[in-house]
């Protein structure tokens, strides 16, 4: 009996100095873990803990990582701003709203991924006609030059070879049916016809001119307003030069919602500013109308097209506007002339786009229902389209934000024709 009562004392006593030596282990991590917390908790104090865990997938045998932002609330919270110089929260410890202020911030400077200027050299399409007005004038005893009447280009061929067939007398008066064949390096082939008029003086040539300030269109803007009024958010108008002064108080009063205004553009090589822009954009914003711009442009490489938007928003001089900035290249006439393909055109309007959106305004496009369809622009990042298409519907089937429905509006206010536009 003694010695079973002495093995289980000894037994006893085993347990018990397990469980001791138990606690003290649990007491020594229990203070190391508060020691940890109480150190955290001397951080928070002064500093704002923001955790952004890295979301990418991890190659086979690298670790997860986690990215760990400390920013002092005693200094600003530029780091997390994107250098936006953003204040930090007030003296109240409203540490939340700093936080949230940031987040707001790094949103807002988030920029659309550059666009990069590279061109596809597989030459999959044919050349296409841009212009093509099927008759043609030219002055008997003159001579007649066929690039003159037909603009055309290629997605990836500069240099489209051109054939004309078929007989031309300009010694005789007569109407010549002229065939013409457009040929790209790559074989592909886009064949039409003009007739061609051969006149006993050029004072009887159709050729086009000038533009020159006209008289009244014909639409007036109270039945534009009645047939459109319902479907659009807003009723509107675009100007430069040629609609001469402009009463703006009179637009307003007739029910004009805003105005797109021409600020300048690229011609020629050389860089120039409407000579009513300051007055309009000043007369139109004290009539309370909403205002954008756009740019007159016939860049043909991404150089000229930044140098374009430093020249548009210098002269721009910071001024707010409502809509995008405007991205108008229509010289498709002559386009052949500039010695530029399709995907040269488009690099111009996205380089333009990536200039103006870097300078917090937003771009769009312009263009007739022409050039959206065959293939002229590709509108690879989906900006904004202004569409011009001169009817009472259209029959455009892409995406775009505002129509200009017709040339020929007439409005109180201003003494010519002027282009109506649809916003939705």
């Amino acid at each position: 009996m003694n010695g079973f009562l002495k093995k289980f004392l000894i037994m006893v006593i085993g347990i018990i100095v397990l469980a001791g030596v138990a606690l003290i282990l649990f007491y020594a991590v229990s203070m190391k873990s508060k020691d940890k917390d109480d150190s955290l908790s001397d951080v928070d104090e002064h500093t704002i803990f923001v955790d952004e865990s890295a979301d990418a997938e991890v190659e086979t045998g690298q670790e997860d990582t986690e990215e760990q932002i400390y920013v002092s609330t005693g200094d600003t919270l530029s780091d997390l701003s994107g250098g936006n110089g953003l204040d930090s929260a007030d003296d109240s410890g409203n540490i939340d709203a700093a936080i949230k202020t940031a987040e707001s911030s790094q949103h807002e400077s988030v920029q659309h991924e550059r666009y990069e200027v590279g061109q596809d050299v597989e030459d999959k399409k044919a050349p296409v006609i841009l212009i093509n007005s099927k008759t043609a004038y030219v002055a008997k005893g003159g001579v007649f030059d066929i690039r003159s009447c037909i603009g055309y280009g290629d997605d990836v061929d500069r240099d489209v070879d051109l054939r004309m067939d078929g007989e031309l007398d300009t010694t005789t008066t007569g109407v010549y049916p002229v065939g013409i064949t457009l040929t790209d390096d790559a074989g592909h082939s886009t064949s039409t016809t003009i007739n061609v008029h051969v006149v006993e003086s050029s004072g009887e040539s159709k050729g086009g001119g000038a533009d020159i300030a006209g008289p009244p269109g014909s639409e007036t803007f109270d039945d534009f307003r009645e047939k459109y009024g319902a479907e659009a958010t807003m009723l509107g108008i675009d100007v430069s030069r040629w609609q001469s002064n402009i009463n703006f108080d009179n637009v307003k009063a007739a029910g004009c919602d805003f105005v797109i205004i021409r600020l300048g553009g690229y011609d020629d090589g050389s860089h120039y500013t409407d000579k009513l822009f300051a007055e309009n954009i000043k007369n139109a914003k004290a009539a309370g109308l909403k205002v954008g711009i756009y740019w007159h442009a016939e860049e043909h490489t991404p150089e000229e097209a930044r140098a374009s938007v430093k020249y548009m928003l210098d002269v721009l001089g910071g001024e707010e506007l409502d809509f995008p900035i405007a991205y108008d290249w229509e010289d498709f006439a002559h386009f052949q002339n500039y010695h530029m393909n399709f995907q040269d055109l488009n690099d111009c309007f996205e380089v333009f786009s990536d200039e103006v959106e870097a300078k917090g305004y937003e771009s769009c496009l312009y263009s007739s229902l022409n050039f959206l369809n065959n293939g002229t622009w590709q509108n690879v990042r989906n900006h904004k389209v202004w569409l011009a298409h001169y009817t009472s519907k259209t029959t455009y089937t892409g995406d775009y934000y505002m129509w200009q429905h017709t040339s020929s509006g007439n409005i109180n206010g201003i003494r010519t024709a002027v282009d109506f536009n649809v916003l939705y």
